[in-house]
């Protein structure tokens, strides 16, 4: 539970209602922090234009204890394809990204936000709205924000800290006055969700290049509903298309025998390209599409804003039940600043790829193009688009030290099926419980931090974690108990930080005090199970044998290759 006083009229107040705002609400719920949602959209629906939802996200749901509920709604989409001339030039097979979750989920953004409300209901929140931020004063202390209701209504909240989930016109960045550098693409872009009849595969998502550089994408929704992108030359001043105008397009660009009908939406949009270095100041954060805005290639917006929430909310939790201090939140900024450049990056690149006119660049790349069905690049352009690749090797949050065969402090952390004293479990599941966790196999062990991400590493056999603060001693039971399938017993580790306070704790605390006066709460034990155990290889190819990954029992389809 929160650590806060009464003096405050939340802990977080959190603006804005869409995906990024909805993930950091439930994050900061399920740790028992005061938390209010504000939304200045009055509930009416809005324009899905985000619907891939990418690997590492659904390991996050998964964390989250909800994926399920997104599996059982959503289109699973395998691949990505690149057409030119005619032929397929370019595949990305999102099996070669890494995760147990071997596809994209597709799914409106509307159902998105629905279930992802649902949650936040579960735990005790609700989302206030029509409900407009209009100031914000930081006194160093507490937050107090202004805000105008349905009726016009001004009143005072107060919070401990504010964060800005308010989208690419974030009205929290505009009173921070916080620069947002960039500038928006030369065309608008038409969006139509419609029922097409042709050939292609409805579990791939199909792009189609031509000279004038002038692509067209059909992404599937669900068998027979797409989504087509089409950049457009020109400034249409938001004029929405028409289903004729579509289908022309779709004549003009498409392979032929393609028949568009039943539109569901049909929509313009002007994109930018555009980001802000602050992701913090003070006790007013900014996370989302309030940070960085991007085309809506590679289906990657969304699921950086989620993965913001993901990153911040675990942090902002154990600021205020005074795990911390509130240094920190600087790291929010240290770890997704470089996250957000890479997908401006990747977006930026997809988009330069699927509009480049003929010329000697051209001539060239496409001539090097069959080097991108080696599965090196095919795992790193599907470690990029999933995301899966993402990692923190530069965080101030690591604790120096590597061990052969296991992960890299800063790493993403694999899901891995785990024997405990309450039975079989997977690595995700214990992180439900919204602490962090310690991982005890033959090699060794991994501190895995609430987000996923890999904290520290020790031997099997170190007396103490290898590491420039206080040294940190492990407790195990012999070996030739460690690996019996008796639950009762399953190897105990004790991390006991060297300070007299909370040494009661029957999950003990590793520390990164010298540095942000950090505690790292160990909510979960738990041993790798040895009889399960395949050599899972990280973004370098470099193989770890440590377990499992998840995905025999939940997802049928999703298999791992033993070593």
């Amino acid at each position: 539970m929160s650590a806060t006083t009464s003096r405050t009229d939340c802990d977080v107040l959190v603006v804005g209602a869409g995906p990024t705002g909805l993930t950091l609400a439930a994050h900061l719920l399920a740790r028992g922090v005061r938390t209010r949602i504000v939304d200045m959209d009055p509930g009416l629906p809005r324009l899905s234009r985000a619907i891939g939802i990418q690997p590492r996200t659904l390991e996050t749901l998964d964390m989250m204890g909800i994926a399920d509920r997104f599996l059982d709604a959503g289109h699973r989409v395998r691949a990505l394809n690149v057409y030119s001339g005619g032929r397929r030039r370019i595949g990305i097979d999102m099996a070669y990204s890494g995760s147990s979750y071997r596809f994209m989920l597709h799914l409106p953004q509307h159902r998105t936000e629905a279930l992802l409300r649902e949650r936040v209901g579960e735990l005790g929140g609700t989302v206030e709205a029509g409900v407009e931020l209009v100031g914000l004063a930081d006194d160093g202390h507490v937050v107090a924000a202004t805000v105008r209701d349905v009726p016009g209504l001004e009143h005072e909240v107060t919070a401990s800290f504010v964060v800005g989930c308010d989208g690419a016109h974030s009205r929290v960045r505009h009173l921070l006055d916080a620069p947002f550098v960039g500038q928006p693409y030369p065309w608008d872009w038409l969006l139509a969700d419609v029922h097409l009849d042709w050939t292609g595969r409805s579990d791939e998502v199909h792009v189609f290049t031509r000279p004038d550089g002038l692509p067209l994408a059909c992404i599937p929704i669900s068998g027979r509903l797409w989504r087509l992108s089409l950049p457009t030359p020109g400034d249409r001043e938001g004029r929405a298309p028409t289903l004729a105008e579509i289908q022309g397009l779709v004549d003009e660009r498409g392979p032929g025998g393609m028949v568009v009908s039943d539109p569901e939406v049909l929509t313009c949009f002007r994109c930018q390209l555009r980001s802000t270095s602050v992701y913090r100041r003070g006790r007013v954060l900014l996370a989302g599409d309030a940070v960085h805005i991007h085309s809506p290639a590679g289906g990657q917006g969304m699921n950086t804003g989620i993965l913001d929430a993901a990153n911040l909310g675990w942090k902002l939790a154990a600021v205020l039940s005074r795990q911390a201090t509130d240094d920190l939140l600087d790291t929010y900024g240290t770890e997704r600043g470089p996250v957000a450049q890479q997908v401006l990056g990747f977006t930026q690149a997809m988009v330069a790829f699927g509009t480049a006119r003929p010329s000697l660049r051209r001539t060239v790349r496409n001539a090097t193009l069959p080097a991108f069905r080696l599965p090196p690049v095919q795992r790193r352009l599907a470690g990029r688009m999933s995301q899966v690749a993402v990692r923190y090797p530069s965080s101030p949050l690591n604790r120096p030290g590597l061990v052969r065969g296991l992960p890299r402090p800063g790493d993403r952390m694999p899901d891995v099926g785990l024997v405990s004293a309450s039975g079989p479990a997977t690595l995700y599941a214990a992180l439900r419980r919204g602490g962090h966790v310690a991982l005890e196999s033959f090699r060794g062990t991994v501190l895995v931090r609430p987000d996923g991400y890999v904290a520290a590493v020790a031997g099997a056999d170190a007396a103490s974690w290898n590491t420039q603060g206080p040294p940190l001693q492990l407790e195990t039971v012999p070996r030739a108990r460690r690996w019996s399938s008796d639950a009762r017993h399953v190897a105990r580790l004790a991390l006991a930080a060297r300070a007299d306070r909370d040494r009661d704790l029957a999950a003990c605390l590793a520390g990164l005090e010298a540095t942000h006066g950090i505690r790292h709460l160990i909510q979960g034990v738990g041993a790798v199970d040895p009889r399960r155990d395949l050599a899972l290889r990280d973004e370098g190819g470099e193989p770890f044998e440590i377990g499992r990954v998840n995905g025999g029992e939940k997802h049928p389809e999703a298999r791992a290759t033993e070593a």
